[in-house]
């Protein structure tokens, strides 16, 4: 995948870190070092900032593709809707899992103010993955929104409703959640 990934938009697009743990952690420190930093991936939780937490109890290895700004450009010279990244197995093959990251780090009580927004994101990614051939037309991907700051850890009814759930399932080939916590069952499926 990242070979394709590569060839398909440019080496100068993606950050691609391989990590092979038991616990990822992946943080979003653009709002909080006004475009300093931006995205970051970690095996341990880092101090001062909360974090998707993902659980990888198999420990096989992952590729996290972060997105660099201005990745994806539309053919009118206008930047496209972007996610963070997306994760995947080293080792990718077509059954393998694809999981597109959005993360909001903003207070709790802004938290509904981003919903259509990230899954407009996520439409905009797919397709254009899709479109440019990186995933097949059929392919089922997982999408996870993340407020690393809710302290609730499982904010998936407010996020996605049952009609939205069905609607990304048949029309878009996805599997959106909400949480800030998942775990990896296997190479081709999340928790």
């Amino acid at each position: 995948m990242k070979n394709t990934l590569n060839s398909t938009f440019g080496i100068d697009k993606f950050n691609h870190i391989d990590i092979e743990s038991n616990e990822l952690h992946v943080v979003d420190y653009t709002e909080r070092t006004n475009s300093k930093r931006a995205v970051e991936v970690f095996c341990i939780k880092p101090s001062k900032i909360d974090s998707l937490k993902i659980s990888n109890p198999t420990k096989f290895p992952i590729t996290t593709s972060i997105f660099k700004s201005q990745c994806f450009m539309g053919n009118d010279g206008k930047e496209l809707k972007q996610c963070e990244c997306i994760l995947y197995p080293t080792t990718y093959t077509k059954d393998s899992l694809v999981l597109f990251i959005e993360i909001k780090d903003c207070k709790a009580k802004n938290i509904a103010t981003h919903y259509d927004n990230i899954k407009e994101k996520f439409i905009v990614n797919v397709k254009l993955f899709r479109d440019k051939g990186v995933l097949e037309d059929d392919k089922i991907v997982y999408a996870v929104a993340s407020f690393p700051r809710s302290n609730k850890t499982v904010f998936h009814n407010q996020f996605i409703t049952p009609p939205d759930i069905k609607d990304f399932r048949d029309n878009h080939k996805m599997i959106v959640m909400g949480t800030n916590n998942i775990t990896i069952k296997d190479e081709k499926s999340i928790l």
